[in-house]
C-alpha cells in the first residue's frame, strides 16, 4: 500500500513541478529560459529550509491551481477564462511569496527538480511527511 501511495506521490509530483514550473515561468519567460540553460549546466545549491519554503508553496500552488480549474472550465466564455487564470497566476504568486521563497527561488528548485532526481527525492519525501500531517490532523478536526 505504502508502495503504491509513494508511486502515485511520485507521479503527482513530477507532473506537479512541471505545471508549477510553467505557471512560475509565465511570469518571466525571459529569466526563467536563462535560468533553465544555468540549471542545466550547473547544480543550484538547495538548503532543507528552501526545500520545506517550496512545499509549502507548491502544496498551495496545487489547491488554488485545482480550485480555479474547475471555475475555467466552468466559465462559459473566453474573457471569463482569462480573467480567472490571471486571478489564479496572482494568488499562486502570492502563495509563493507568503510561504518565505522568492519567485525566482521557487522558479530554481522547481526546475532543478525536474532535473535532479536527489532533489526530486527530497521534495518528495518532505511532500510525503507535509501531506500525511495535513491528512492527521484534517482527521482530528473531523
Amino acid at each position: 500500500m505504502k508502495l503504491i501511495k509513494t508511486t502515485l506521490l511520485t507521479a503527482a509530483l513530477t507532473a506537479g513541478l512541471s505545471a508549477g514550473a510553467a505557471i512560475a515561468q509565465e511570469t518571466n519567460t525571459q529569466a526563467a529560459k536563462a535560468q533553465e540553460q544555468q540549471g542545466a549546466t550547473q547544480q543550484i545549491r538547495i538548503s532543507e529550509k528552501q526545500v520545506d519554503q517550496f512545499v509549502d508553496a507548491y502544496l498551495t500552488v496545487q489547491l488554488i491551481g485545482q480550485k480555479y480549474q474547475a471555475e475555467i472550465q466552468a466559465a462559459g466564455d473566453q474573457a471569463k477564462a482569462k480573467d480567472l487564470q490571471q486571478e489564479a497566476r496572482e494568488k499562486m504568486q502570492t502563495a509563493i511569496s507568503d510561504s518565505g521563497i522568492a519567485m525566482q527561488k521557487y522558479r530554481e528548485i522547481s526546475l532543478a527538480a525536474n532535473q535532479d532526481e536527489a532533489l526530486r527525492g527530497r521534495i518528495s519525501e518532505k511532500l510525503t511527511i507535509e501531506l500525511e500531517s495535513r491528512q492527521q490532523a484534517q482527521n482530528v478536526d473531523s
